[in-house]
């Protein structure tokens, strides 16, 4: 699939911006700053699907690169939730996010927080 360069810049800005997100303030106070930001109207880009999520990697690990799909999502108006899970127990947790309904859930990691958006 041939990503349109309109949406590489998108996907980079939308990148960047959840990295520097995640690094200097809460989830609570990223998800305020990204929500109080505009939404596009759907139009000729709202057609494209979501990239695959290697394309967002300049956002970082799983949390900053599930917000910057998120704002992508949210910016189309397509409704879809961020989770964040866990695994591990007290002796070894493993904490990850993923896009629901784009990413399919893995069984190892029991949903702790759902951010419908």
């Amino acid at each position: 699939m041939r990503i349109p360069i309109a949406i590489r810049v998108e996907v980079l800005v939308w990148s960047l911006l959840s990295r520097a997100l995640v690094r200097y303030c809460s989830l609570e106070k990223a998800l305020k700053l990204l929500d109080n930001l505009p939404t596009r109207t759907p139009g000729l880009l709202s057609t494209f699907g979501i990239p695959p999520e290697q394309v967002f990697g300049r956002a970082g690990a799983c949390l900053g690169r599930s917000l910057a799909r998120s704002q992508f999502l949210r910016m189309r108006g397509r409704p879809h939730a961020i989770v964040i899970g866990g695994t591990g127990g007290t002796t070894g947790f493993v904490a990850h996010a993923w896009i629901e309904p784009c990413d399919p859930p893995d069984p190892r990691f029991v949903e702790i927080r759902r951010i419908s958006r």
